[in-house]
């Protein structure tokens, strides 16, 4: 739990008291970032060695000598380009 609220943080700032504004935004921060830490533990925990799905941005390798790979068509040698 923090020691400050942003209300705190806020009143620091604008009283000009710089050294407890920086404390209490170091640890306004801090426990975001351990709340976002464990939050991702669980993800990773819940879906880890899970075997139902792959993710949707990661293709199955094809091993299939029947398909060609894709070729770019060759410019025409008639057109120029100045530059």
């Amino acid at each position: 739990m923090a020691d400050y609220t942003t209300k705190d943080a806020v009143s620091y700032a604008l009283s000009g008291n710089s050294g407890e504004f920086k404390k209490a935004i170091h640890d306004l921060l801090a426990d975001k970032i351990n709340d976002a830490v464990e939050l991702k533990k669980f993800d990773v925990a819940t879906t880890f060695m899970s075997t139902d799905t792959l993710p949707s941005e990661v293709e199955p390798e094809v091993d299939d000598p029947a398909v060609a790979p894709a070729v770019e068509p060759e410019e025409s040698e008639d057109e120029t380009t100045e530059v």
